[in-house]
């Protein structure tokens, strides 16, 4: 069996929420949570949470969920430090990195769907889509891991690895399941979401 990464980044400020994404209530559980399961059942041996802001109030949370929590201590700077630094405490047998923010959650047949196709396909890169238009998880492979360890604000994070493998480098997904594009950064955002998908 193949070895897969789940990695989530949850150490943002959340700003523009007002108060803690990964702690906000979702399907029974926390949004953290959820997040973790989801990645479990879909078929990913590993779970690399990446936290930062409030990493203390997450860690309580999730210390006996059977995952690696890291501390992004950069995380001011942008998303793409928490990749990094989740890819860098990575199980190096693993084949694919599944990265998921916790703001943005998902089911286990989309995650499974993806993950079945990315190893299908043998592109590098699995970006699902709805509509035409590009959803999360992204799905990397870890051929290009020292790619995704040189990633940074200044160079558009991901963008810039797309950029650089869109003519023949990715296996795109239609996705039926709109769930697929969530992703929450407001709290009115969050309420028309979890009454849809999350309750």
């Amino acid at each position: 069996m193949p070895h897969i990464t789940g990695i989530i980044t949850a150490a943002g400020f959340s700003n523009r929420m007002g108060t803690l994404k990964a702690l906000l209530p979702w399907n029974g559980t926390t949004m953290i949570s959820h997040q973790i399961h989801i990645l479990k059942s879909s078929g990913c041996n590993e779970i690399i949470v990446v936290v930062g802001f409030k990493s203390e109030e997450i860690i309580e949370e999730i210390n006996d969920q059977d995952v690696k929590i890291v501390e992004n201590h950069d995380y001011s700077y942008g998303r793409a430090s928490s990749i990094k630094t989740a890819v860098n405490h990575s199980n190096l047998e693993t084949e694919c990195f599944v990265i998921l923010g916790v703001d943005q959650p998902r089911d286990t047949e989309i995650i499974s769907f993806l993950i079945n196709s990315h190893l299908k396909s043998g592109f590098l890169i699995t970006s699902p889509r709805h509509l035409g238009k590009g959803g999360h998880p992204i799905l990397i492979s870890s051929k290009i891991r020292d790619e995704l360890l040189n990633i940074d604000e200044e160079t558009l994070g991901l963008k810039n690895i797309f950029e650089k493998y869109r003519d023949n480098g990715i296996n795109k997904v239609e996705i039926s399941n709109p769930l697929v594009r969530l992703d929450l950064n407001e709290f009115q955002d969050y309420k028309i979401a979890y009454d849809e998908f999350g309750m």
